[in-house]
């Protein structure tokens, strides 16, 4: 069986993870700091648009194949599950803990210059393990996802780039809020991540924006929602993100019947 690899979904795919890695990569090597906050927006709306057309050009086009399937999760594990990993990992101080816990057992630091003494690490120190949960959380999602047949038309549990969305969001507001960019209090960051794993692989059933009509009748709570999100927006900007994410799933939740049952 012949394969194409390069089919303009592909490509778009590709450029969502391209950019997903970019963004990885400055938030890995930047500091708790507002100055990579514009670069990390951009390259996320961008993984947000490739995202988006890669499936929706592919329909068009008739080409949907398996591997695009694959490829798309695949992408996501790193844009919208390492990312969102590495965000929470900075909301801890990991770079701090890590250095700390590297010079201590190895004798190597990841930042060279960083003055540090020679203490044995506490338990805090470890706790920044936590934040991977995020991109393992989101393998798994992606991976329930992609075999779930259910899910054509709405999804169970919060797909991985509005749990992005959503981390982003808390993480400027930290970066916006918090005096001399000190990480914010560990328990709530580990409540934080232990909150979006779950709703990552959780069974509630939340709606698609994937219109088959555009009838008020059939989809009055989806106008609503983007109604009062815009509202939101306008109001607060990022910080209106996480109660926009809430009422998502509230209202998901409300109209849960009518959800499952689309035809």
């Amino acid at each position: 069986m012949k394969i194409k690899l390069f089919t303009l979904p592909n490509l778009l795919t590709l450029g969502n993870l391209f950019c997903g890695c970019v963004a990885c990569v400055i938030i890995a090597n930047g500091t708790f700091e507002s100055k990579i906050i514009p670069i990390i927006t951009i390259l996320l709306i961008l993984s947000l648009i490739f995202d988006l057309l890669d499936g929706m050009i592919a329909r068009k086009m008739k080409i949907s194949s398996p591997i695009g399937k694959e490829l798309d999760s695949l992408a996501d594990v790193i844009s919208f599950g390492l990312l969102p990993s590495l965000l929470i990992f900075k909301l801890f101080g990991g770079t701090i803990s890590l250095n700390k816990i590297l010079y201590f057992y190895f004798d190597y630091k990841i930042i060279p210059y960083f003055e540090i003494s020679k203490s044995a690490p506490l338990f805090s120190d470890f706790l920044f393990l936590f934040s991977f949960l995020i991109v393992l959380f989101s393998a798994l999602r992606l991976a329930k996802f992609n075999l779930d047949e259910s899910q054509s038309h709405y999804f169970k549990g919060l797909p991985t780039p509005a749990n992005t969305i959503l981390i982003f969001s808390i993480y400027v507001y930290c970066i916006n809020n918090i005096v001399g960019f000190i990480p914010p209090d560990t328990y709530y960051v580990i409540t934080l991540t232990l909150l979006s794993s779950f709703l990552l692989i959780s069974n509630i059933p939340l709606f698609s924006f994937k219109f088959k009509g555009f009838a008020w009748k059939d989809n009055h709570y989806k106008y609503v929602f983007l109604i009062i999100s815009i509202i939101l927006l306008g109001l607060f900007q990022m910080n209106g993100v996480p109660f926009i994410i809430l009422l998502y799933i509230i209202t998901s939740i409300i109209f849960r019947k009518k959800i499952i049952n689309v035809n």
